[in-house]
């Protein structure tokens, strides 16, 4: 299984990229890339290095494997997730994807926003219904993936209180237990440093707990 490929630009088309990986003899490979993800590759001249998460999609109806490549691998993981709703394929999930930004889809599931959700391309009300039916539980986590267009803030937001808010807001804890839940998390492994990575062990310390 195919999950990331790294080498040199080779050429751009409006369905994404062909990356080289190895020499000149090596092999290109074809992937298909969101738009907002596209346009920033259509400016890079070729033989830019290129690293890109991956997901390698193949059925009875779509034979031929198709590649399609993310910039970040919790994006990544964001398209999979679509991919287990009923009724929504790969080029669905792409289009949603190409639509706005991860957090912003992310943010509409968790908040029940149909609205914003239906007026994604290829996304009718029924299956924004579906989507918020089925990720609603597992979304919150890429909400807090930060935007590509952001500028850096000179003073960072501490992670910990990204979390603590998300945990408050969006999953109905309550505060000293947000609190102590990532201060468990943080005992139990000391290397985290970025807020996917402290939200993933809050859950699965509750789950666990």
């Amino acid at each position: 299984m195919i999950r990331f490929i790294q080498g040199k630009l080779m050429s751009t088309s409006n369905r994404g990229v062909v990356v080289l990986v190895g020499d000149r003899n090596g092999v290109g490979y074809e992937v298909e890339l969101p738009a907002m993800t596209q346009r920033l590759f259509a400016s890079k001249p070729d033989g830019t290095d290129v690293k890109l998460f991956i997901s390698l999609q193949q059925s009875q109806h779509q034979p031929v494997p198709r590649l399609f490549g993310f910039q970040r691998e919790l994006e990544r993981d964001f398209f999979e997730e679509l991919l287990r709703v009923s009724d929504i394929g790969p080029s669905v999930a792409l289009s949603v994807m190409s639509s706005i930004s991860v957090p912003q889809i992310a943010k509409a599931i968790v908040d029940r926003d149909v609205k914003t959700l239906k007026s994604l391309k290829g996304i009718g009300e029924k299956t924004a219904e579906k989507i918020i039916a089925e990720l609603r539980g597992r979304a919150a986590k890429y909400a807090l993936l930060p935007e590509e267009a952001v500028a850096v803030q000179e003073t960072p937001v501490d992670f910990k209180l990204e979390v603590r808010d998300t945990l408050v807001k969006q999953l109905g804890f309550k505060p000293m237990e947000a609190q102590q839940a990532i201060e468990a998390a943080m005992k139990r492994n000391a290397h985290i440093s970025c807020a996917e990575d402290l939200f993933d062990e809050v859950l699965r310390g509750h789950k666990h707990g």
